[in-house]
């Protein structure tokens, strides 16, 4: 089995949304009942991108302060993507959560273990952005790592906090690989394809070498509940995620 994350460092970059559209996009390399993802952002806004309603069972937040399966309460899609939203939870519950997330260091890949899994399995982890006791459980599992960032300079800018953190926390999983993924790349503005060209040309080999562009089909897809390639299969961004699908397929099996 086999966990990547997906974090950023600031919100709007569309992390989500690139958690939902991988997940697809790897089922539709990998065939149904391989991919899984589990949302441990507060929001709790991954099930809506695959037209999964709010379900009694309870997601990750209810199902970990209750000491129950995580298996209990994945949701199957339409997109044969198994789903474990974060749940519609209390303040108080999400304030005690994080505290049991921060006793206990590798929770959530223990619970990933717990689910009972396919050895072929892969699970897509989305956090909600900055550094958080969230982020740590990511690191502290996951075996690949993407860190969403757009061609702009605000996203520029959080890259040092990124790497002073990647230095500083001892919860990284001895061998988990962490590349930078740009997200939403306009080639038709100068701006934009210029500071695209400088992220690459710093970041190097730290750099994913796939990236995803802007497409309005991606935000579309989502008004209407469901992953851009069932939407819009042969748009700009069904064609690039399909393309990182396959690198993260080859990157987690090397």
């Amino acid at each position: 089995m086999s966990i990547v994350g997906v974090v950023s460092m600031k919100g709007g970059v569309g992390k989500t949304s690139t958690s939902a559209n991988l997940a697809a996009a790897m089922v539709a390399k990998l065939g149904p009942d391989r991919v899984s993802v589990v949302d441990l952002d507060p929001q709790n806004a991954l099930h809506w991108h695959f037209g999964l309603a709010d379900d009694d069972s309870g997601g990750a937040c209810e199902q970990s302060l209750r000491s129950a399966d995580w298996r209990e309460g994945l949701l199957q899609s339409p997109a044969h993507v198994a789903c474990l939203p974060f749940g519609s939870v209390s303040e108080a519950d999400r304030e005690a959560y994080e505290a049991l997330l921060a006793l206990h260091p590798n929770w959530v890949g223990e619970q990933i273990a717990r689910a009972g899994l396919s050895n072929d399995a892969i699970v897509i982890v989305d956090s909600p952005p900055g550094p958080s006791v969230y982020l740590k459980q990511v690191f502290a599992c996951a075996d690949l790592v993407l860190v969403v960032l757009l061609a702009d300079a605000g996203s520029y800018a959080t890259i040092p906090a990124m790497e002073s953190w990647l230095a500083e926390t001892n919860n990284t999983q001895a061998g988990c690989k962490v590349f930078y993924l740009l997200n939403q790349v306009d080639r038709s503005e100068s701006l934009n394809r210029d500071t695209a060209a400088y992220l690459r040309q710093q970041l190097r080999n730290r750099i994913c070498p796939i990236e995803i562009h802007a497409d309005e089909a991606v935000g579309e897809a989502l008004a209407f509940q469901q992953p851009v390639l069932d939407y819009e299969p042969h748009g700009q961004a069904s064609v690039d995620l399909a393309r990182l699908a396959s690198w993260v397929i080859d990157t987690i099996n090397q």
